[in-house]
Formats: C-alpha cells, structure tokens, sequence
C-alpha cells in the first residue's frame, strides 16, 4: 500500500489538501447492492465518476469504506473541501488549487501506475463557493477515465437540489446513485454486529433491544436517518454499561431515550386506575373522565396508532374563572389615544389592555369579582408591593433555579400561590449566617409600550430644566459649567432654535429670541412661563418641589428613555471601575425621586432609594434622596448622553465584555409576604397571554388564572413543564401562521414528550387550523430550520366554546349528578352539529372536527355536585381552622343549604361550583376569621345561617338570611 511519506515528497497539494481513507470501524452490512453500483460506474471507460445521494447518517462514507475494502487495486484518498477552502484562501484562487490537485493526482497516477480515488464528501461546499471552481473540475470529470482518476462526490438531497442539480452539465458528469437508509432488518444486523464488536452481545438473549431501538428512533426522531440515530442511541446505551454495570435492558434504553433524544417511553400509568385517579380530581364527569380514560388505555397499551399523536381530544364545556388582585390596585393600562395610562383592578373590564411580562398590550378577555377576602402585601426587594389574595398566582424561580437559569441551562419557572409561599417561607439561612437570603424570583417586566404622545416641550429638555432650570427666574436660565453646558445647554438651544449665552456669571445661561446685547435686551428673552406653559406646576418650582409632569411619566418608549437622558445627564452620576460603574440619581425632592422610580419601572428597570440628611448653615436640615438603579453595565450607556459621563458608561460595557460572570437583574426577587390586617374587595381577570402573565401595581409581573393540568400530572407527573399551552385567540390573524408554527415546532423539539393545550382553537385563522390539521394527521410538521419535529409522543388537547348554547339548554334541563352522560348523550348529536356548524370568525373547521380521537363532553354541574364540591371546601377550612388555632368549627347543615340553593347558580355560565365557594369564601370564612381574631381564647365555635331562606319558603322574593358564627358553650 501507498505511503504517506512518498505522498509528501512528490504531491504536496495532494498531501495538504487529502488523507488515505480510513478502514471502517465496523463491518458494513446490507450495502452489497449500492458496492456494486460504485464499483460499476468506476470501471466505465470514459465517465468513471459518481455522486452518493442520501440523508445525513445513512453510511455515505462506510459505503465507500466498504468499497475499498473489495477494490484493492486503486488508492483511495479523502479530499478535505475546508482545507481546500483555505488553502485557496478566497473564491478567487479556489479554480486555481482545484486544477493544482488533480493535475498533481494525475502525475501520480502516471509516476505510480495506481489509478487515484478522490473521495470527497459535503461537495456541495465547492461548488457553491465558487462558479469557476465548477469549471475547473468538469474538465477532469469528462476524462477521469483517461486520466486514471475516479472521483467520489457525496451530499444530501437538499444541497444536491439547492447548489448542484441547476448545473445540469455538472450532473451529467456524475452518475447518480441514491443511498436510501437501510431497512429494520439490515440496522438490526448492524446494531448486532456492533454489540459482537464492542463486548455487550451476551447480554442480548435475542434482537428484541435492537428492534426497539430502530422503533423508537423511527417514531421519535425523523429529523436524523437510519442507522445513524439506530447507532448513536446502542453507543451510548454500551457506554452507560461499561460505567455503571447496569444491564442492556429496556430500561437502559429508556434512560438513554431519554438522555439524548429527550424522549420518555417509560413513563409508568396505571392503565387499571387511569378513570379512578382522573376521577379523584375531576368531580361529577363520569362521561368525559371516561372518554379520556379509554382513550389513554390505547396508549398506555402502546395499541394507538403510530403515526399519529398519542391522542387526540376535544374538550368541550363551560370554563372557570380565577385568582385574584385588590380592586384598588393600579393596572397600567393601553389606549390609542394615550389619554388612559391606568385603570383601578375592580374597574377593568373585557376589551380593556393591560400589558403583559414584555410590555406589549393584552387583552383583557374576563373580569371576575371575588368579594372581600383576606389580603397579602407581597413586597420586592426592590421595594415595590402588591396586594393580592392567598390563592393568587405567581411564576417564580427558586433560587437554584435563577442560579441554573443564569448560567445558561434551560429552565422552566414554576406556578405557586401566595399562600404556598408564605407556607414555604420566602427567606432561608445557612446556619451560623445571620443573613437572610431570598427563595423566589419573578421574571422582570420589560418596557410597556404606551403609545407616543404629543409633548409641547422635548421629554430630554424637560429632564434637562427639571435637574438644571432656574425655574424660579421669569427668564429661561439653566445653571451649568465646563464640559456639560456644551451639551446640556446647547441641547436645549438648539430645541428653541436659539443661541445660549452666559449671563450673570458664567455658570448661568439664557436663551435670546433674536440678536443683540442680553443686558439690553432682557425682553428679548425665553420666559420661563412661555415655555413651560404646558407644564404650569413647574413653574416657579424650587428643587425640592419638583415633580414629573404625569403625561410625561406614559409616554413612549423612546419619549421616557429621552426624559430620563435629561435627568441622569444633569443629576445623574456613574462611578468609575472601582465602584463597579454605579448609576445613580440625586435631588432634593422626594415626589421626584418617586417619580423617577415609576418611570424607570415602567421601563423594566429596577432601582431603589434611599435617603440621607444634612445640616446646612443656619441650622436648616436638607434631605436629599438618590435613586439607584440596578441594571447590568451593557445598559448604562442608555442612561446618558452627555460625552463625559457617556464615555464611562461605554467603558462599563467593556469592562462587562471582559468579565466571566455578569450581574443579571432579569428577575426580581420577593424578599417578603405579610398578612394585612384589613380585608377588601377583590377581583381577578383572564387575560389573552400565553404566559398568563401581566403588569400591575409597580409594574410587578404577576399571573391570571389557568387552567386544570391534571391529564400532564397524571401521564407525566407534572403539571407544570409537561403541559405546553397555546391560546388560539393570539393566532386569529393569518399573519401569526409562520409565528405559531415557529413557536409551536420549537417547543416541542425541546419537550417532545407533553399534553399540548390549543385553548379556543376555534378562534383560531384557517391557516393556523391547517397546521393542526397536519399535526393531527402526520404526527410531524417542519421547524424554521426545515428539520422535522415529531409529535408522536404528545397529547393534544384543544378546547371550545363553540356549543355553548347546548350547554345552556343542558344545565337547565339535564343536569346530572354523576356526569354518566344519560342526559347528555341526547344532545350529543346538536354539540357536535352546533360544533362544526358555529359561523363568522367562531367557526370550527369541520376537517379538524373529523381528525379529533373523542370528543370530550363535561357535563354543567347539578345542584347535588355542587353541594358536594362545597361539602368538602368547607371541611377542608374546619381542618385548617383546627390545625392552626386549634379551634374545633361545628357546622348548621342550613349553611349548606344557603351556599347552594340561595347563593348558588347551576347556569353553564356561571362556573359551576365557583359562586357557591366564592360565597363560602366571603361570607363563612371571613366570619370565622373575624371571630377567631376577636375572641383568641375561645376553643370551640359554632356557625350558622340565621333568618329565613328562600329555598324554604318560595313566597319570598328576597332573603335577610346570613351567616352568624358564635361561640358554644
């Protein structure tokens, strides 16, 4: 065999530029056919070339390996097209050294009488690189046969189709042969071979392993081929084996499946208890708890069909409401006009747009009141607070996970209640560390976008005369020196079209309005009340009473940013390297640093304040506050656009550059929950956020109400991560199609294996529905990147409110205690019909209607149902009542009575259970509450419904009835 010595001696382009072809690893097996494809088209006299044509990991390479194992007659040599690339150095020379290496191949095929194989693979990257390299090598492919040299060329479809097929004359110099992946029977021999070489095939009774690895590769990942992913997935599982001596069983593979696909196949469901443990959350559904449960056996049995999701279910019915916010919360609110930036939280109502985590307007889609109830202060540690009640919801990090989220792995927050975390405790300490140290995070809010107004005076000139304006003198007068009148003064000269000039002194500057001596001609000058008439509370306004203008604290985005310049670029400071480049502002009056702070959180910009005071001659005391603002170097150059203190702030950035751990405040940590002694009028919304998430109070993110994840909990064990949720009314438009199916294929390549919620898929646009359409027949759809996402491993859940009306005619006519459906089957025909029938912008595909695995009816609640759900709500407030004051609660079976048939509502939209609990909330609760706060000693209490109820007496039109707690003695 050729030496690579002699190579280098006489054939050193060749020698650079190529290697011998390395022997397989392995034995080639299933491949005889396509060998002598290639050994054929190599013995043609005159056109001796061919071009491999297959997937990414289908063998193009063992393929020829296993040729040169049969035709020992020929050197066989790999052209490396990136070190061609850079030995040519540009496109330019790339013809140049393509005809330098074969005219060396063809001296040595001369000097050696050894016809040459160039084998080169990824030839797509040559001849997209340059048009005269083509040229250079369809010379040689024409007479390889005469020039004793066999060319090998090899890439995918796709590039074949994208950079080689449109030179037809290229084409027809290379004889095509398509590689397809091996069948199950040939990877299954190859995976034998494999386990023979490398020790583990003993362990192997028989090939039930591998015929499970090519299923589940098959199933699971479409975007590689065969026996790549087959190869990858025994590699690894012989890898574990040899650390861990575990055996190369099932669960092996299942653990590997899992490892490197992030796919789950053994995850454990009790196929027997699947109705039962559905039933346990879901109360008087015997009909859709069964329809979910059948569907389930097929796929806990691995029965389903396999080229389509796990399943997939309609679920049909009346929806919840939610948790809830203090009614005299402060929500920022959008409007076109600008002129409604906010909006108390009782008084919102569906078609108002709140903001969401990023700062874009959502709608609000619901409104629900919740009565008086218990309220907690949650404060940040950066001193914002919000008042909510114990069951409101919140998406927070632990401290571990903002630690892993931070160092660049993906992790997905988790949902807790503020009653969770007050039982949880929201601070922890290390023992002999007297430090206490935050357990949650929330995400920080990003700018709201509230739209651009129309300001009389510039926002950066404002900032500007608020932190240096004499606004006390008739004359517009800015006090400034050095460096920062060039800019600050100027900036504000150039607003008024006017040249500044000094006056007084030389730290004081006035702006004339036409040409001449200012001290003759004072009344040739910018009067402050001409100016600032607009803004009248400013004028006159020494330091310490100074205050943004409320207008100016909701405008744009850009309009705050230039606001803020203007402040930070008078007040403002930022610290050197030695002080971490800190960023801070300071004044002398406390409305304005507030103000300051509202317009920074409105800007997702967390800061604090802090405050200090001095004794000035004469004995008068003077406080001064600074503003500190907390945001990563990168963003300190925003702050500023006067040169010096400009300058620093880019230095900020590069010092960042150079650091290996950055600050990040893209969360906000809760540094403390109390109980506030009063109780108040509440309510909750749902708005139209795929994140559940809106701005109030402060700016703080908080969460709106959701939707039942028991089906994720019970397939996967979790109710959070596993169930990925899409609000269909965010894709009504058909230009969100490419967004949803971005968004959709991303977040299912990450988490193959979930319960898929689309919520009100009837709003969605017909182009989105024909995604869905593909996804519920194929079980696959294309990515951004044109690689295929399997959705064989998820469930799909869409959800309706087409068919209400049924539902209306039901709750009054067929209400059902257990949900058995007996009722509810006679109207199964109209659901359906009202289903696919809905018209306008409601309407429900019928093709999608045809697609879906069950339609899943639940049944609006009966009066008995609901008295059960009340039953044990109210049991469950005896026991906590027990637990924490160790008070025993007897209970009149009339309070029942008057939850449910006075308080409650059986109508399909009134949310079932929810306005009989709501009252017990209100009324029974909160009486016992009171009672236990006023009377601390007494040990056992007794509650009860005094005064007429209707249900007894239908004569009456109203009730007095309420609820009285008392103590028993």
């Amino acid at each position: 065999m050729f030496h690579r010595v002699q190579l280098n001696e006489g054939y050193p382009l060749l020698s650079k530029l190529s290697e011998p072809l390395k022997k397989a690893e392995r034995d080639i097996v299933g491949r005889e056919h396509e060998i002598t494809q290639l050994l054929a088209s190599m013995s043609r006299p005159e056109l001796c070339n061919a071009l491999l044509l297959a997937e990414a990991g289908t063998g193009k390479t063992a393929l020829v390996q296993a040729t040169m194992l049969v035709d020992q007659d020929r050197l066989y040599l790999e052209v490396d097209p990136a070190r061609m690339v850079s030995a040519a150095g540009s496109a330019e020379n790339m013809a140049a050294t393509l005809k330098g290496l074969f005219d060396e191949a063809e001296n040595f095929v001369r000097d050696e009488n050894l016809e040459l194989v160039l084998f080169i693979d990824e030839f797509h990257q040559i001849v997209q690189l340059s048009d005269a390299a083509v040229e250079a090598i369809k010379p040689v492919l024409a007479d390889s046969g005469t020039r004793g040299i066999r060319i090998i060329a090899a890439t995918t479809y796709e590039e074949f189709h994208k950079h080689i097929s449109p030179n037809q004359p290229l084409v027809e110099r290379l004889q095509r042969i398509n590689l397809n992946p091996p069948d199950q029977t040939t990877t299954i021999n190859i995976l034998r071979a494999m386990a023979e070489r490398y020790g583990v095939a003993d362990e192997l009774s028989d090939d039930h392993i591998f015929r499970q690895i090519w299923e589940y590769t098959q199933r699971y990942v479409p975007a590689s081929a065969q026996p790549r992913k087959s190869i990858l997935v025994l590699d690894s599982m012989v890898g574990w084996a040899r650390l861990t001596r575990r055996p190369m069983d099932r669960d092996l593979l299942s653990d590997v499946l899992m490892e490197t696909l992030n796919v789950n196949v053994a995850f454990k469901v009790d196929g027997a208890k699947i109705k039962e443990q559905l039933d346990e959350e879901v109360f008087s559904q015997d009909l859709a708890t069964g329809a979910v449960a059948r569907r389930l056996q097929l796929s806990v049995a691995d029965l389903h069909d396999k080229g389509k999701p796990m399943a997939s279910l309609l679920f049909t019915g009346s929806t919840g409401t939610g948790k809830f916010c203090i009614d005299s919360t402060r929500v920022p609110v959008f409007s076109n006009d600008g002129k409604t930036t906010w909006k108390l939280h009782g008084d919102l109502v569906p078609g108002d747009r709140v903001f969401g985590r990023r700062g874009r307007p959502v709608d609000v889609l619901g409104h629900f009141p919740q009565g008086i109830q218990d309220v907690y202060r949650v404060t940040l540690w950066d001193g914002r607070t919000l008042d909510v009640g114990g069951p409101h919801l919140w998406t927070v990090y632990t401290a571990k996970q903002r630690s892993k989220k931070h160092a660049g792995k993906h992790v997905a927050p988790i949902v807790l209640s503020t009653q969770e975390m007050v039982e949880r405790g929201v601070v922890w300490t290390y023992p002999g560390d007297a430090r206490e140290h935050l357990k949650f995070f929330i995400p920080a809010n990003e700018p709201v976008h509230w739209p651009k107004q129309n300001f009389d005076v510039d926002p950066y000139v404002l900032g500007v005369l608020i932190g240096n304006g004499c606004l006390t003198e008739k004359q517009l007068t800015l006090s400034s020196n050095g460096d920062d009148a060039d800019h600050t003064v100027w900036m504000v000269g150039e607003w008024l079209g006017s040249a500044p000039k000094s006056y007084g002194h030389s730290y004081s500057w006035v702006f004339p309005l036409g040409v001449g001596s200012v001290e003759d001609r004072r009344d040739s000058l910018y009067q402050t009340k001409y100016v600032l008439a607009s803004v009248p509370g400013l004028i006159g306004a020494r330091s310490a009473e100074r205050r943004i203008p409320e207008r100016y604290k909701h405008g744009s985005i850009q309009q705050r940013w230039a606001l803020v310049r203007g402040l930070f670029d008078t007040d403002g400071s930022i610290g050197s390297s030695n002080d971490r480049f800190n960023v801070s502002y300071s004044t002398f009056s406390e409305g304005l640093a507030e103000d300051l702070r509202e317009v920074l959180f409105s800007l997702g910009v967390s800061n604090t304040v802090n405050s200090w005071t001095r004794t000035r001659e004469g004995g008068r005391d003077l406080t001064e506050y600074d503003v500190h603002v907390k945001v990563g170097n990168e963003h300190k150059v925003q702050f500023f656009s006067l040169p010096r203190k400009h300058e620093i702030a880019r230095r900020a950035v590069m010092e960042t550059s150079r650091r290996k751990r950055v600050k990040r405040f893209d969360m906000v940590g809760i540094s403390s929950i109390e109980k506030l002694p009063e109780q108040q009028s509440s309510s909750c919304i749902y708005v139209n956020d795929e994140e559940h998430l809106y701005q109030a109070g402060q700016f703080v993110v908080t969460h709106n109400t959701e939707l039942t994840k028991q089906l994720a909990k019970l397939l996967f064990g979790d109710d959070q991560r596993h169930l990925i949720r899409f609000d269909m009314t965010e894709y009504a438009e058909d230009s969100s199609f490419a967004a949803f199916r971005s968004e959709l294929t991303k977040r299912v390549w990450d988490l193959s294996h979930a319960v898929l919620l689309f919520d009100e898929v009837e709003k969605a646009s017909a182009m989105v529905t024909r995604v869905l359409l593909q996804v519920l027949d194929d079980g696959r759809l294309n990515d951004d990147n044109n690689r295929v996402v399997s959705f064989l491993n998820t469930y799909i859940v869409l959800t309706t409110n087409a068919g209400s009306e049924i539902y209306k005619s039901i709750s009054q006519y067929a209400a059902d205690d257990t949900g058995s459906g007996k009722q509810l089957r006679d109207y199964e025909k109209l659901i359906r019909r009202s289903i696919s029938s809905t018209t306008g912008d409601n309407r429900f595909p019928p093709e999608l209607l045809g697609r879906i695995d069950a339609i899943v009816p639940f049944q609006p609640l009966s009066r008995a149902t609901q008295q059960r759900i009340v039953r044990m709500k109210l049991r469950q407030m005896v026991q906590e009542v027990f637990v924490k004051h160790n008070v025993r609660v007897d209970v009149d079976s009339r309070v029942l009575q008057y939850l449910i048939d006075d308080k409650g509502d059986t109508d399909s939209d009134a949310g079932g259970a929810r306005a009989a609990v709501s009252k017990l909330t209100d009324e029974v609760t909160t009486a016992v509450a009171t009672f236990l706060n006023e009377y601390p000693a007494q040990r056992r209490i007794r509650i009860d419904v005094v005064g007429d109820l209707v249900s007894d007496d239908k004569k009456l039109l109203s009730s007095d009835a309420h609820v009285e707690v008392s103590a028993v003695r």
